[in-house]
């Protein structure tokens, strides 16, 4: 498999120098990787090694400084506002949900109400591949990742043969790890859409997603993120003390909405539950249609760690679920505690919708 080298969208005179400050060769890569995934250590792949399967998101600067107080570049989202009953999935756009927060007030004459349902996928965000080591041992933990199959958010199983790995390609593949975006949870909790639409005008829908394995923007303290889909904008997350004045001129529409309704008290589910039965069964394949299937072992029992034959190297691979029970879940929350009315502030500096 070739190296794919991405570039960033072109930015203005003032954003050129910055970047050329830190190395036009590195300004060109478009890549990076999820932060609370990032590999470390000796068995880790060189910062060159990677590659980005989408681009690189924009990085704050304001024109003279490619860093601005209360902004991190690792605080990026892709962010929807409209009315609550034509909010998109993220997993429609590729990316997984982060939290909605509330816009435009109506009557707040009562707490939204809480609902927990039980969750049946997996949110798988990538299949990594490893080598030196085996499931089975303690050598699993320090096999340095050499590729990765690129799966959408909210993976249905099917076939899927975008692979992003180091440079050059590995000829061969110990072992495979499935990891995923809350996956330990049984249940999710959401407060009724009925509810939120009677009380606002306008939900922001955040969601998020990083490149696990991809490290060649960090230079230039980027992520790599999924394209933005039609609707969506890419925003920073303002974390400052003081109160925002400006946004800055990378991310210049700024956006603002309520956390919640306060007095409320927090929706919540019970989480994990042991009636809760879901398998994976992951097969891999030596050709990119899925069509010729790879021996392997699911050494842990639970579609996470497979251990691969001698000489093996996967071009494609597709799961199938099976959900024996779900888990019985049981909301808490939602319950009036105090007087209501619209919660605190967040803000976000965005760039212009998709």
């Amino acid at each position: 498999m070739t190296r794919v080298i991405k570039t960033t969208r072109n930015r203005t005179a003032s954003m050129g120098a910055a970047l050329l400050a830190l190395g036009a060769g590195a300004a060109l890569l478009g890549a990076s990787c999820d932060l609370s995934f990032r590999c470390r250590g000796p068995g880790c792949p060189e910062p060159s090694t990677g590659t980005c399967p989408w681009h690189c998101a924009e990085t704050v600067w304001d024109g003279t400084s490619s860093s601005v107080e209360g902004f991190s570049n690792a605080d990026v989202f892709a962010v929807w506002v409209g009315s609550p009953r034509e909010a998109p999935d993220c997993e429609s756009s590729n990316y997984f949900h982060a939290r909605d927060y509330y816009q435009e007030p109506k009557s707040i004459d009562r707490c939204p109400r809480c609902i927990a349902e039980p969750r049946t996928e997996e949110l798988y965000e990538s299949v990594a591949l490893r080598t030196g080591g085996h499931c089975g041992d303690d050598t699993y933990a320090d096999a340095p990742v050499v590729g990765a199959f690129v799966v959408p958010a909210g993976w249905d199983g099917s076939c899927v043969s975008q692979r992003s790995d180091v440079f050059p390609a590995p000829e061969d593949v110990d072992f495979a790890m499935a990891s995923g975006e809350s996956a330990a949870w049984d249940c999710r909790a959401s407060l009724s859409l009925e509810d939120v639409d009677a009380l606002w005008g306008k939900v922001v829908r955040t969601c998020r997603r990083f490149w696990h394995l991809d490290q060649d923007c960090e230079d230039i303290d980027a992520l790599c993120i999924p394209e933005m889909a039609p609707g969506f904008r890419e925003c920073l997350e303002y974390r400052g003390d003081d109160e925002l004045q400006a946004c800055p001129r990378s991310h210049p529409e700024l956006v603002q909405a309520h956390i919640d309704v306060s007095g409320c008290t927090r929706c919540e589910t019970n989480g994990i539950s042991a009636s809760a039965e879901r398998k994976w069964t992951i097969t891999f394949y030596a050709d990119e249609q899925c069509t010729q299937p790879m021996p392997s072992i699911d050494t842990w029992g639970d579609g996470r760690c497979l251990d691969l034959p001698p000489g093996a190297s996967p071009r494609s691979v597709s799961a199938t679920l099976t959900v024996e029970s779900l888990a019985e879940c049981v909301s808490r929350g939602g319950e009036q505690e105090g007087e209501l009315g619209p919660g605190d502030l967040v803000s976000f500096c965005c760039r212009p919708p998709a």
